[in-house]
């Protein structure tokens, strides 16, 4: 389906302000559809606990602790003594709603995975190389997020970020341009940044790698900069565009957008909308803005 746009006239009246700060997934989700975006980060929606979330938080955490250890200690037997700890850990505060079975079936699946595509023994982490938090001032937009790992790579290092499903095409351009805005921030600091890379932990298991030229960080920049100058737009005239495409049918929010159902819906933000977000499973609301927490948007992502 070719992507359409509308216009929506939104009601904002609930609104808890859009963050001064972005994140690398915060533009993608501003790409996609400015309206999702102003219903997760101006009203707060945010996607409930599951399994699949649930699951990437855990792999990337094990994942982070078996790369501190000293390299020849980073063995399968040393990621199933962490991965035990820290499920454990994890248990007391699962949502009841979260699938365990599915849970453990997708953390393991990534596990094995990674254990397939890299000798752990063998990779050369930059000092302070995981969940490297980053920011900077691009083009006059501030950004902010944290990388999950920075690597020796040759003619710098090298930035990959951890996907716990398998590769999905309709979601490459996003990843690649989260992969740039970090390039970029991580160059504002003075890091040559040779190479970016995904790390698909599903099945099938693969890394994808690509080189990071001068026109690469240009684009990324550009990306973030019209995202700016357009929700500032939309933030002023309180209507925000609805973008129709292929993924529509994932949005949680697709029961109350106008540019999804020919039906006729409430306005968004209203009392009305808000009661119909209110029943859908797969969304909660944040019950209020935390400055420290909410700085740099959402790190919601899909893995």
């Amino acid at each position: 389906m070719a992507d359409e746009a509308i216009e929506v006239v939104v009601d904002d009246s609930r609104s808890t302000g859009l963050p001064a700060v972005w994140s690398p997934s915060s533009v993608n989700d501003f790409i996609k559809c400015p309206l999702a975006y102003w219903w997760k980060y101006a009203q707060g929606w945010r996607t409930a606990p599951n399994a699949v979330l649930t699951a990437g938080t855990l792999v990337h955490g094990v994942l982070e602790a078996l790369l501190l250890l000293d390299p020849a200690d980073r063995t399968v037997d040393a990621a199933r003594s962490i991965y035990a700890v820290q499920a454990a850990e994890l248990e007391p505060d699962l949502d009841a709603r979260i699938d365990r079975e599915q849970l453990r079936e997708r953390a393991g699946t990534a596990m094995r995975s990674y254990f397939e595509l890299e000798d752990p023994t063998a990779v050369d982490v930059v000092p302070d190389g995981l969940e490297r938090k980053v920011s900077a001032t691009i083009g006059g937009v501030d950004i902010a997020g944290t990388v999950d790992r920075i690597e020796f790579a040759v003619g710098g290092v090298r930035v990959l970020d951890y996907k716990t499903g398998a590769a999905k095409p309709q979601y490459a351009a996003a990843y690649w341009r989260q992969l740039l805005l970090y390039a970029q921030m991580l160059a504002d600091e003075g890091t040559d940044v040779a190479d970016i890379a995904l790390m698909y932990l599903g099945d099938p298991a693969r890394v994808l790698v690509r080189p990071v030229p001068p026109a690469a960080h240009a684009r990324a920049a550009g990306d973030l900069g019209t995202a700016q100058v357009q929700r500032t737009a939309y933030d002023e005239s309180a209507r925000w565009e609805a973008r129709r495409g292929a993924l529509c049918g994932h949005c949680p929010f697709r029961s109350v957008c106008p540019a999804y159902t020919d039906r006729k819906v409430p306005v968004p933000g209203s009392s009305d909308s808000h009661r119909r977000l209110e029943s859908v499973r797969e969304l909660v609301l944040r019950p209020s803005r935390q400055a420290d927490r909410d700085m740099v948007g959402d790190p919601e992502e899909v893995p």
